[in-house]
């Protein structure tokens, strides 16, 4: 313990020792803004190599008469009360599911096979099927994100259930501490961490899922207006709708998910 609080010391002071420039330049902010401007580098060379790839200017033309129009507020608050309604299901189904599998043996064995099943179904399927189950509206897309999301939520709980000290369930257990008191003061706590990682995954996969579901199925919403430009054969306005999904995944994701993920982990590694 001590070599290793040592080498962590010393890694720290050399990091500290280079020059500031040095530091910000092999920064984590650094390297993800090295991405973007690759990125749009990349964006520009295939729209000169290909006619049909829409360049940034076109794009950009695109995105500001979309506001113009009034269609993007709208039509993500759509997304978002889908997608939002989606999310929570599965959050709340996950972690109940979760802490079932990894407390109980027999749970583990009913229920692993169906979370695989539901992990290797791609969120494309599920939007067939629950559009053609649901038909337009706002079911199918909710159903959707829940459907693609909760695996995760699941998986992840129930590896952090298993995490938990054996001795300490079993001691619990043989002090006749209650089930619902075990679980609220020695599991919850324990799994926060990966509880906010499942949040993580379920985020992705079910934004992922709504958009499908109102590309195929959807009667409005984010989806639904792609394919709109997509079907009229305007690639300029697919692609900026494209640019709002994207920048709208990355936003929740960096700004709030990982601040979030990284805030819970630590308070796990300071309890330890």
């Amino acid at each position: 313990m001590t070599d290793t609080l040592t080498r962590r010391r010393s890694t720290e002071e050399i990091a500290r020792s280079r020059p500031a420039w040095q530091r910000r330049l092999t920064s984590d902010r650094a390297a993800r803004l090295t991405f973007y401007v690759v990125a749009f580098l990349f964006w520009i060379a295939l729209a000169g190599l290909f006619e049909r790839i829409p360049g940034p200017p076109s794009v950009v033309d695109s995105l500001v008469e979309e506001f113009r129009r009034g269609e993007v507020f709208g039509n993500f608050a759509d997304t978002f009360y889908r997608f939002g309604i989606g999310v929570a299901l599965s959050v709340g189904v996950g972690i109940l599911v979760g802490v079932v599998i990894g407390l109980s043996p027999m749970a583990r064995a009913f229920l692993e096979s169906p979370v695989l099943v539901g992990l290797s179904i791609p969120a494309i399927m599920w939007a067939f099927l629950t559009v053609m189950w649901f038909g337009f509206g706002h079911t199918s897309p909710i159903v959707t994100t829940f459907l693609t999301a909760v695996p995760f939520v699941i998986l992840n709980v129930a590896q952090g259930v298993q995490g938990v000290s054996r001795d300490l369930r079993d001691m619990s257990s043989s002090y006749g501490v209650p089930l619902g008191r075990r679980v609220r003061e020695l599991v919850l706590p324990a799994v926060a961490g990966y509880v906010v990682a499942g949040l993580r995954f379920a985020v992705i996969m079910g934004w992922n899922g709504v958009l499908l579901a109102e590309w195929f199925g959807g009667s409005g919403g984010a989806g639904y207006r792609a394919r709109f430009w997509y079907d009229a054969n305007q690639f300029a306005g697919f692609a900026a709708w494209v640019v709002l999904f994207v920048g709208v995944i990355i936003i929740l994701d960096q700004l709030l998910l990982e601040r979030l993920s990284r805030r819970m982990f630590r308070w796990r590694d300071a309890t330890h």
